[in-house]
């Protein structure tokens, strides 16, 4: 006979460890603007792999191989390209390999044609980088760079090599320069890195802002065009 009541072994959906969690991952993105189109694909993996080394250090990720507007970030039932960047890896086989690249031992870059992004170009609430609405954005065309990290609560390692810059020679000019030299290599356009920062899906308008602050308080307001640094001269000459 059966033994229906034999206690089971607990199985791996049954048994969840942290890296399992969603929420226990950070969604981060570089981001700028770029003189050209904002939804292009880095056909060199290893290019990816060595733009987000550079700025995550020596820890696992998920990468998206693309860069992509803001308003390609969300889909219309609110998963966001993070969110279907990691359920993509997680299933892969069963939380494995997330569980790999969580504890610094792996990473991956997952291919953003998978994830029905590029014909999702949605307008958001805030409209302020609609091109038809601000038509400077039609030129300096917002981008974001995706990639997920796990949740180690370390200051991040881009923070780290600005402040150490900012300390050393009072800007941090270098660093991102660097960024813009090695995607230029891998997107048509001339590219602009601005930043980086953390996506929160409860303050959209923060992603939004970090566009259009910079615009007016950089391009703008600066009628004087010899005191910009020159990847803003470089970038204003296309």
């Amino acid at each position: 006979m059966f033994n229906f009541f034999k206690k089971k072994k607990p199985t791996h959906t049954e048994s969840k460890n942290q890296f399992e969690i969603p929420s226990n991952w950070e969604h981060h993105y570089i981001y700028g603007f770029i003189g050209g189109n904002p939804f292009q694909t880095i056909s060199d993996l290893n290019a990816v792999a060595v733009i987000i080394k550079n700025t995550v250090g020596h820890k696992g990720f998920i990468a998206l191989d693309s860069i992509l507007h803001p308003y390609n970030l969300v889909n219309q039932k609110g998963a966001t390209a993070w969110d279907l960047a990691w359920f993509r890896v997680y299933t892969q086989d069963d939380g494995r390999f997330i569980q790999e690249i969580g504890e610094n031992k792996n990473a991956t870059v997952v291919k953003v044609e998978t994830l029905n992004l590029k014909d999702n170009f949605r307008i958001w609430p805030n409209d302020d980088l609609n091109p038809e609405k601000n038509k400077q954005y039609s030129k300096y065309v917002p981008f974001v760079f995706p990639y997920l990290i796990y949740k180690h609560g370390e200051e991040p390692h881009w923070s780290k090599m600005i402040n150490a810059e900012l300390e050393l020679q009072g800007h941090a000019q270098t660093y991102i320069e660097n960024f813009n030299s090695i995607l230029s290599k891998f997107v048509d356009g001339h590219v602009m890195t601005l930043g980086f920062g953390e996506f929160d899906r409860e303050n959209l308008d923060d992603l939004i802002e970090k566009f259009t602050s910079f615009y007016e308080e950089n391009i703008k307001k600066n009628a004087n065009k010899s005191s910009y640094p020159m990847w803003i001269l470089m970038f204003s000459q296309v």
